[in-house]
Formats: structure tokens, sequence, C-alpha cells
């Protein structure tokens, strides 16, 4: 049996030099985690020492190691030996060497890159415990769900030895169950369940307890799932708004316009524009002398929305319709993205095209970036099985160090070269074969594909070639742990999306590792390489047999998306293998620059978040005070009645509980106002490049202008509604004003329309036309 890796310093003498200029310099993800490998001796010789206790003075010990301090190498060393013998008695699991490594790290404040199988959800155990037990109120932050539910279970019994509570926070919890499962020691949630809920607090009235007790340690899950894949994704909480009719019209117009004839979408099929003949049809049908006249403008824009839903947005692609609701994928999970849609115009547009009824027209009360819900916890931490590839993302952005755990097992899994191919077609058939072939060895084979579409459509593949295969998709993604738990099974077929699985291993069973162990095929690359990575770590845990190998094309979208390739493979074999290395080079360009892509969309959409963000802190700093400060409303009064400060008096002792209403609701609807005047001022921004002006400079001295004015503009709001109060008014109806019936959250899908880069492009591309109708870029 291959023995564990060691935690000093291994490899060749002559690997071992740019290693340490690596952490000379301090290069991203060369944290050099082996100088705690002492602890992790301490922590073991500690181990071995309880063993001999019996369960009750074990867990005598475990209460006494409550109060302990990080910081203290020895009461570091202690916790981890004690929490070590209880997770091996109450849990099954002896955490090795490595793991103890990964959470010494971890508790120091470093993020962990743990190759796939190595125990990870222990790790987050133990560091959870840690944390909870020095007196800290510990968030663990999942990719789903299902896995905050599991993990929050399978945990207990370790928590409860140190006298800690653990719960979970998942969809559809009711308002009391959450409140409590938040009062928990460790609260396993998504970061979207917490950003949710702050968003829920921050709209809260003076009889509302707070949900969520405030942001101070987080241990993330698959960190760059979800600071990385979804951080620049917006929460929203929206309100009941009306519906504009003209929107409904537009769709049957849309549908029956024709390609090349009424519009026109680009070869990379990122936007679409109307022709000079599709104009003059929509203009004809809604009985319009000018689209692009002043008083038409939001026709115009609702026109191009419903166009970009009709030629752009794939069904089974993009988005799925499941019981009469049009449901998001999420391209970096393949998952379908739960409580997510396109911006209002976006989401209805694709309803009408699918026959579907609308939902509700939404005010967008308020917004946060995942991002910032984050960056809102005093520490965080946290590993992944990608980690590593990230770690220049997340040292720039969240300005946290990322180390590599080394493998309880040496990793035996063969990685081969790309098969580079002219067409997808060819591609897919010599992948089929392959699938064919090893089925027929009765290896386990996982094929990993770029979208829905894509993988029933491989699957029918190999059904023509007889064999049967599983399918993981956002469709049934509630069968995701069952359907990869069998994945690893002997003669096994499973064709996924990139969501294949993550948080539950991939088991090889009876038989399995003599044909070769899991063989893992790409169907294309993903725009990341770190993606790629995730699909290559399901094969070869913890020291099993393994291949990975992808199929790839020149008609890939990784390709098709950057680049145009001009010239033509000199050696292609007669199925299509392209021999020439050239190519390969290319293919690989053509990853760098999407990632590239996705990097200065994070930056860009960042960077026009930075100053709303600030403007949101001081508002909510503002609505804190009044809610928990028994003079604040009186001091605001008086900012209200400068002149006339008896009013003031007279509001905050004899009607104050409706003062109070007023003034929240006019900071409400201010923030609410400012934040879709500057929505709308980010949508025309780009076009500022043209008089050679900065577009992120302008907005944000346009952001900073409309925000010095809003605290004076809701002063006078507040005073004009209480002015006009009538005496025997109670309550905010008897003052004419009007809370949203109903509230509710959601994701939406930040840029639908491309980067600022991309508009800029886009726009001039169309003025130097000649004036053409401007398109709508998709991304």
């Amino acid at each position: 049996m291959v023995g564990p890796e060691p935690l000093r310093e291994q490899g060749a003498w002559w690997q071992r030099p740019p290693r340490w200029v690596s952490r000379f310099r301090q290069d991203p993800g060369t944290a050099n985690l082996r100088t705690y490998a002492s602890l992790v001796e301490g922590i073991v010789s500690q181990r071995a020492s309880l063993r001999c206790f019996t369960d009750d003075e074990l867990l005598r010990r475990s209460a006494g190691s409550v109060s302990i301090s990080l910081d203290d190498n020895d009461e570091l060393v202690s916790f981890l030996g004690v929490a070590s013998e209880v997770a091996r008695r109450r849990l099954g699991l002896e955490p090795f060497e490595v793991q103890l490594l990964a959470a010494v790290s971890m508790l120091r404040g470093r993020v962990v890159d743990m190759a796939t199988g190595e125990g990870k959800t222990l790790v987050g155990f133990l560091v959870s415990a840690g944390l909870a037990a020095s007196g800290r109120r510990v968030h663990v932050l999942s990719a789903n769900d299902y896995l905050a539910g599991r993990d929050a279970a399978a945990g207990s019994p370790l928590f409860s030895a140190f006298g800690l509570t653990c719960a979970a926070v998942v969809d559809g919890m009711g308002e009391p169950d959450r409140a409590e499962a938040y009062r928990a020691d460790v609260v396993y949630a998504t970061v979207h369940q917490i950003g949710f809920d702050l968003l829920r607090d921050r709209q809260r009235l003076p009889e509302v307890r707070r949900l969520v007790p405030g942001l101070d340690a987080a241990v993330v899950d698959e960190i760059d799932a979800v600071l990385l894949d979804d951080a620049m994704v917006p929460l929203v909480i929206a309100g009941d708004a009306d519906s504009q009719s003209e929107e409904a019209s537009l769709a049957q117009v849309i549908a029956e316009l024709t390609d090349d004839e009424h519009y026109q979408v680009e070869g990379d099929r990122r936007s679409v524009a109307f022709t000079e003949a599709g104009i003059a049809r929509v203009e004809s049908a809604l009985g319009i002398d000018d689209l692009y006249t002043q008083e038409h403008v939001e026709l115009l824009t609702a026109a191009h929305v419903a166009l970009h839903a009709h030629a752009l947005v794939e069904r089974d692609v993009h988005y799925l319709v499941t019981d009469g609701r049009v449901q998001l994928v999420n391209d970096a999970r393949g998952r379908v993205a739960d409580r997510q849609r396109w911006p209002d115009g976006l989401h209805a547009a694709i309803e009408r095209k699918e026959g579907l009824e609308v939902t509700g027209q939404a005010e967008i009360l308020d917004q946060v970036l995942v991002e910032t819900v984050a960056r809102g916890y005093r520490t965080l931490t946290g590993m992944s099985g990608t980690a590593f590839e990230a770690a220049e993302r997340l040292a720039e952005d969240l300005d946290i160090k990322t180390g590599v755990i080394p493998t309880h097992r040496p990793c035996i899994r063969e990685d081969a070269a790309d098969r580079l191919f002219v067409t997808v077609e060819q591609r897919d058939t010599a992948a089929a074969e392959a699938v064919r072939a090893a089925h027929d060895a009765r290896q386990p084979v996982l094929i990993g594909t770029g979208s829905v579409a894509d993988s029933e459509r491989f699957a029918r593949l190999l059904a023509d070639l007889g064999v049967e295969a599983r399918v993981l998709n956002a469709k049934n993604d509630a069968a995701e742990a069952e359907i990869i738990a069998r994945a690893g099974e002997h003669g096994a077929v499973t064709v996924s999306t990139q969501m294949a699985g993550r948080g539950v291993d991939i088991q090889l069973g009876p038989g399995a590792a003599e044909t070769g162990g899991l063989l893992v095929i790409g169907l294309g690359r993903y725009d990341s390489a770190r993606l790629d990575r995730q699909l290559r770590g399901r094969s070869g845990r913890q020291g099993d047999p393994g291949r990975s190998v992808f199929y790839t094309s020149l008609e890939d979208d990784v390709v098709t998306e950057q680049l145009r390739i001009s010239d033509q493979p000199r050696s292609i074999a007669p199925d299509g293998l392209i021999g020439d290395r050239k190519f390969a080079r290319v293919y690989e360009h053509s990853q760098r620059v999407a990632e590239g892509k996705l990097l200065q969309l994070h930056r860009t959409t960042r960077s026009y978040h930075t100053m709303t963000d600030q403007h949101r802190q001081a508002i909510l700093d503002t609505r804190e005070r009044l809610l928990t400060e028994p003079d604040a409303l009186d001091d605001y009064l008086r900012q209200v009645f400068t002149d006339t400060p008896d009013r003031a008096g007279a509001w905050a002792a004899q009607r104050r509980r409706l003062a109070m209403e007023v003034v929240l609701y006019q900071l409400d609807r201010a923030w609410t106002d400012h934040l879709n005047h500057l929505a709308a001022v980010r949508e025309g921004i780009h076009l500022r490049v043209l008089g050679r002006q900065n577009p992120l400079d302008e907005f944000n001295r346009i952001a900073g202008g409309s925000f010095r004015s809003l605290g004076s503009d809701t002063l006078a709001a507040v005073r004009r509604v209480l002015d006009n109060a009538p005496d025997d008014a109670t309550t905010l109806g008897d003052l004419g004003l009007r809370r949203p019936s109903s509230t509710w959250t959601y994701m939406v899908t930040d840029n639908p329309f491309g980067s600022e880069a991309d508009r800029v492009v886009a726009y001039l591309g169309n003025f130097i036309k000649g004036g053409r109708p401007p398109s709508i870029t998709y991304t």
C-alpha cells in the first residue's frame, strides 16, 4: 500500500529552489503551510495520549477546551488534539495529518487548496469548532442548500461534544425557524441565504427583530465557487410594481421577424442588431412613425430586449422551462440557479417567448453583491480543490493568502494531452468511440459537457452506439448526490454538466480500480482552466487510479467566441484529429483570452459598485441608529423642523411611532430611487468615451452628486408628509403612502448586455457603419 505523503518539504533537490523563490516573492498560492508541521506533530501526539481516555473523561476534556485562544500554539494544539479524538469516536473519522495541516492553516487565516476526496468536510468541522470555541460566531458558507443541510447534520455530534450548537439555514424555512437557526454557534448556509436575510433586515421596521445577528467569522467551502464564480451576482430584494403594457405587444412582433432580413446575429452569437427592414417592420406593426424619437426611447429599449431574448438566449443552454417557469442555468456549475432571474424586462421577454404567464414586474428596493456580503465578515477563510488557480484573484479581491495542502496519498491519475479536432461533430464522434471502448472494458466513465443541451445530445449519441448513460444536469439536480455516488461503479457511464457533484466524492466500486479507475472525458474546455481542473479532480481521489482527457475542437465556444482563425492546420488525420501543435497553443490562448475577459468584467462590475456600497452603508447607519438608539429619532426630527423645534417635539412625544414609520419610509424610498437612478445612468455611461471621458469617473461623479442631495431631499420629503398629516392619521395608509404589498428576493444576472468595453465597441462599430441601429451584446 502506498503511504501518505510527508508534511515536510519533498521533491527532487532541483525542484526546491524555484518553490523557495516563489515563496520569497510571495507569489499567489505559494504560502508555505509546512511551517505548521510542528504543530501538526504536536496534535498527533496529543491525540495519541487521549486514546486511553473514557468517553466521559474525553467529554470533560472537550468542555474545558471552550474559550480557547487560537493565537496560542499550545491551546490550538490541545484543542485540535481533543477534536481529532472526538471526531474519531463520534463521527468515525480520524483526521489525517494533511487534514490537520489544513485546519491549522485555516485557523491561522489562510485559504487552502485541497485535492478532491481529501476530506474537506471534516476539515470544515474542525475549523468551525475551533473558531466557535474561541468565542466567534461562525457561518459555514456552502455551495448549495443540500450541502448546508447535510454537513450541519453530520457535524452536530462533534460540535455538541464541545457544548456548541449547530444549525442550517436553507430555502423554505419560515422566519421563526430562521431566527432560531441564526442563534446557533455554527450556522451552515449558502452566501445567498445570508445575503437575502441581510437585505430583509435592512427593510425591517421597529417591531421586527433582526434575523442575522452580525457577520463575524466565515468558513467558505468551495471558496472559488462561492467568491469568484458568484462574486459579482447581485442579490436583490424587490417589491411589486406596475407592469409595462407596451412590452407585451412586442412579443408577437419580434417572434415574426426573420434572421438576416429583419435582424443580423454576429458570428460569435454575442450580439444582434435590427436591420433597417426590421426597424421598419416593428414601426409598422406598432403604428409608430419613428421608433428613435425621444418619446419612444423606452419602447426602443424594450424592442432590443425582446430581440435579444428571441435571437440569442437559448432554451436548455441558458435556461430551462420547468413547471411553467423559466429557470436560469448557472454557467459555471451547470445547475439551476435557484431564485435567479435576469433583469425584469429580459426575464419577461423570455417568458413571453415561451408562451408562459409573465411574472409580476418588480421594483428593486435594494441589492448587494455576493462579494460585498463576503467582505462584511471580520474573519474569512476557506478551502477548495482549485484554490491554487484562484489564488491571485483571492489575494487581489480579499487580501487572503493561499497555500497548497499535499495529498494524503500521491495522486497517480494520468492527465492526458487534449485531443483536438477540426469540428464539433468529429470531436464528439471520437469521444463517443472512446467511451464505448472504455465501457466495453467495464471502466467507469464520467463525461463533462458545457450545457444541458450538450449533455442530452451526447447521451443520445452514446445510446446510438449501444451505451446507456446516466445524465446529470440542471433538469435532475435533485438526484445529484445519488448519480455521482454511483459514477465510480464498475462499467458506469455518466454524462454531466459542470455541476459534476462538487461536495460529493466519487468512490470506485468493486473491480473498477482494476479497469484503470474512473475515466474523465471533457467535451471542450470551459472558459476557465480552473473549471477544467475541477472536472479532472473527480478522478484519482485518495491515490485511486484514474485518467482524464479533453476532446476539443476549433468549433468549441471557447475558441469561436474569442478568436477568428484564418489559416488551416497542416496536419489533419482522416477522423479530423489535428496533429499541428500550433493549433493546440491557439486553443490554449483562446481560453486565456476568455479568462481575461471574465476577470475584467469582475473588476469593472466591482468598480461600479464600490461607491454604491459606500452610499448604502451610510443609509444603513442612519437607519440602524433610528431603530436602536432612543434619541436618534428626536435628533432626526429636529433636522426636519429646524425652524419649528416645537413641532419636532410634538411629533416625537405624541405620534412617535407614525413619525418613525414616515422617516423609515422616506429613507427607503430615497434609497430605492437613488439605486434605480444609478442603474439608468450606468446603462448609458459607456457613451461618455465618445467625449474622451472616463466612464467610471463620470459614473462616480454623477453618483456622488446624486447622493449628496439625497439627505436633504429626504428631510424635505419627511417634512412635507408630516406637515400635511391629518390629526387622526395613525398609519402610512392614512398619509397616502404605501409600502410594497409583497416583497421577494432573487439573484439577477449583472451585465446581461455585456461589459462596458463590449458596449463601447458595439456602439462605435455601429456608429462607423453609418448610424445603423445599435446592437445588444450578450455575454
